[in-house]
Order: structure tokens, then sequence, then C-alpha cells
């Protein structure tokens, strides 16, 4: 009886052990494809400057601030990293971006940025909304 018990308790072991490395796995693999992607995406840009190729204009986030007008957190390296090479991006604002500055009341963002060096482009969303950042 005492060797089932001791049997039962290291195949749960055993499995538990087993699903953590799976999922710490399937984690590295997914940070892998992005820096991967986001690395192609780098030497994409590289070689069209070195044909010629104008550059395309792209997202550069110059503050982004969440929460009211009394009470907010700056989210502008969360912004940076949603918006990373891209010239256009659609993310929900939320307390995730750079946590809740103020508990219990409804919170905007104001996202400052520009394009390639262009004009600062002024937008803000409400909490749980849609917010979209482009560039041509």
């Amino acid at each position: 009886m005492k060797s089932r018990l001791v049997s039962k308790t290291m195949l749960s072991l055993v499995a538990a052990l087993s699903l953590g490395t799976l999922c710490s796995t399937a984690s590295s693999q997914s940070m892998e494809f992005r820096q991967g992607y986001d690395q192609g995406y780098r030497d994409a840009m590289v070689a069209q400057e070195r044909e010629g190729h104008r550059e395309p204009e792209r997202i550069s986030i110059m503050a982004a601030r969440y929460g009211t007008r009394e009470e907010a957190c700056d989210a502008s390296e969360s912004i940076r990293r949603i918006a990373g090479w891209r010239r256009h991006v659609e993310f929900v604002v939320n307390n995730n971006l750079c946590g809740d500055p103020a508990f219990g009341r409804p919170k905007h963002l104001f996202v400052e940025y520009r394009c390639s060096g262009g004009p600062v482009i002024r937008t803000e969303a409400h909490e749980n909304e849609m917010m979209s950042l482009y560039c041509q």
C-alpha cells in the first residue's frame, strides 16, 4: 500500500515537472519567434536603405500618459514596445500599460507620437477602448 502511494506521488511529481518544462519551452519559443521576426524586419530595412529605397515612416513615441488628470503613470515604454518598428498599430487601452494609477476611476491614455521625424500627433482613448497609431 505504501509503495502505491509513493508511486502515485512520484508519477504526479514527474507529470508536474514535465508540464512546467513544456510551458517554459513554449514561452521561450514564442520569445525567440518575436526576436527573430524583429531582427528580420530590421535586416529588411537595412537592405532597402542599401538599395536606395525610401525608409517607410514608422511610429516614434514621444510621450504616453495613462490615468486621470490628478493621478497617472508613464506608459511611454509600454507603448514603444507595442509599436516596435511598425507604421500602424492597434491595442486596447487598459491597466496592463503601466498599472492602475487611479483605482476605481475611469482613465484615459494620452499619446504624443510622430512619424519618422514629422509633426507631433496627439491622440487619446478611454480605458478599455482600442487605440490606433498610424503613419503613412
